[in-house]
């Protein structure tokens, strides 16, 4: 993490230092990039847009909004290279998001994320805090490069900037979840989800989402499709009945959702 620091992106070159990134990381076709002038548009009323560098070289970036309520900001955007994941950049840009917005009078950042994607699910409840109980069917609608494939269905990501569970997770991350004996809301058998099960009502549950679903992307559009409805159903369903996804086991990746 000390090879690694952030600050603020100010100017176009620098502005387009973001859009190459974000070619990068998601390999986006130019319909779904957002473009050098918006970033600078948004930062002039008041967004976040700040970078990660690799001594004088930018590794990742942080994009973030204005919303109707002064107090929230929607973090629309974080990318890191792939050789710098797991160095900490990712960690730091979210540090210095949470920073930039305390001190502007922000107390709450909200963002969507991908529920079948363990590392990310890994990544905004373990590392972060973050909540989540709003599922977002086919969001964003069709997209391109690594989220080609299936429907762009999305979790709504709750990052409550004051918690103390928030402040924990940054700088004393907790152990493991215990999750032994906790009942299990779906059947996965190999890669397959074979079984929902909707009438649990315990005050912890497991949901299990795939190893790689990168890979079931690329290569088995049908799977996929199965995964998305699957979760759509049973993450649907405990959601509208007061669960939120609160943390995130893994080997096998498993949510783990608590009653409100």
């Amino acid at each position: 993490m000390a090879e690694v620091h952030v600050r603020e992106l100010r100017g176009p070159e620098e502005m387009e230092w973001v859009v190459d990134l974000q070619r990068e990381v998601w390999g986006r076709e130019e319909r779904d990039l957002v473009p050098r002038g918006l970033l600078i548009a948004v930062q002039d009323q008041g967004g976040l847009v700040a970078g990660a560098f690799a001594g004088e070289r930018p590794v990742g970036f942080v994009f973030g909004f204005p919303t109707r309520d002064p107090t929230l900001q929607h973090s629309h955007m974080l990318g890191v290279l792939e050789a710098y994941r797991g160095t900490g950049a990712a960690l730091l840009l979210k540090r210095f998001q949470r920073d930039w917005c305390l001190a502007r009078g922000i107390r709450k950042v909200v963002w969507t994320f991908d529920p079948l994607r363990g590392a990310n699910a890994n990544f905004n409840l373990r590392k972060l805090g973050a909540t989540a109980r709003t599922y977002l069917p086919d969001h964003y609608g069709p997209m391109t490069g690594i989220n080609a494939g299936a429907p762009s269905d999305r979790l709504l990501a709750e990052w409550d900037l004051l918690a103390e569970r928030v402040y924990a997770r940054l700088y004393a991350p907790p152990p493991p979840p215990e999750v032994l004996g906790l009942p299990q809301a779906n059947r996965v058998e190999g890669e397959a989800p074979v079984e929902a099960r909707l009438d649990l009502e315990a005050p912890r549950l497991l949901f299990q989402i795939p190893e790689d679903w990168g890979r079931i992307l690329r290569e088995d559009p049908a799977l996929a499709l199965r995964w998305r409805e699957h979760s759509r159903l049973v993450l649907g369903h405990y959601f509208a009945q007061g669960y939120r996804a609160v943390d995130l086991a893994r080997n096998p990746n498993r949510y783990v959702l608590a009653k409100d």
